[in-house]
């Protein structure tokens, strides 16, 4: 495909970003826990060894909604993420589309107020990466997988997210995880622009469950209303699941390369 300035975003929304922190989000029930809960991630000691250490991960049963509706969602999230979290989002545009780029060197930036009222975490905008699965930290994962990234402007990785799911009866088991990188030697530039804007882990636990309820009201029916669309560059097609190799780095099952029409 081409390379454009075409930017995809998420549509309209309040500028500057900083400013909107005052909307409120929507009342919501977290999404009860899987009837058998994963055991408690563990680090590789080679991630230990370089200074980064994991966030408590949340752990959810997302009725209705499948793996594959979630591997769809992370290659289309120019359609729903003001519905992902809604209030706590604040903009979207795709740096690099996973229809121009392909799903591993595909990256978005976002602003989101993770909790009203305190400062708008990315700034006026923050690039976050789709990352290679040499960058997943844990011993342990499940059937699909993504992990994305922040760097700061001497490419330090400053903190990844890992999210990773599985199907089960009547919907999926979805674990949202981070490591953070205790030893950078700067933080990110929106960091160093207001040193509060960076999340506590408790605000991403809230924001975490926020997003994951959401995910049960939209997507299915956004799914539903996308399936038959016939256009691949517009309906991102992509399949998410992973294979462990002999070195035991995780690797997708297929390419998700870019659109060709």
């Amino acid at each position: 495909m081409q390379k454009t300035n075409y930017i995809p975003n998420g549509g309209q929304t309040y500028m500057p970003f900083q400013d909107n922190i005052y909307v409120q989000t929507i009342d919501f029930n977290p999404l009860a826990r899987p009837k058998a809960p994963i055991s408690s991630l563990e680090l590789k000691e080679e991630f230990k060894e370089k200074g980064f250490i994991a966030t408590k991960e949340c752990q959810h049963f997302i009725p209705k909604v499948t793996s594959a509706m979630l591997d769809w969602f992370w290659a289309n999230m120019e359609k729903c993420y003001y519905l992902w979290a809604p209030g706590a989002h604040k903009r979207f545009s795709w740096v690099k589309s996973p229809s121009e780029y392909g799903f591993l060197n595909s990256a978005h930036m976002i602003s989101e107020a993770m909790v009203p009222g305190k400062p708008v975490f990315g700034g006026n905008g923050i690039q976050i990466n789709r990352l290679e699965l040499s960058w997943f930290p844990f011993t342990t994962s499940m059937e699909h997988v993504i992990v994305e990234g922040i760097f700061n402007d001497k490419n330090e990785l400053v903190d990844a997210t890992i999210h990773m799911w599985e199907d089960v009866d009547g919907g999926c088991i979805h674990v949202t995880s981070a490591m953070v990188n205790t030893r950078l030697s700067e933080p990110p530039a929106f960091v160093k622009e207001s040193p509060e804007a960076f999340p506590t882990d408790e605000d991403r636990a809230i924001h975490a469950e926020y997003e994951a309820a959401m995910w049960p009201i939209f997507l299915p029916k956004l799914y539903d209303l996308w399936k038959d669309h016939p256009d691949p560059s517009q309906n991102v097609q992509c399949n998410l699941k992973v294979r462990k190799k002999e070195n035991g780095i995780l690797e997708y099952l297929v390419e998700n390369g870019s659109v060709k029409i």
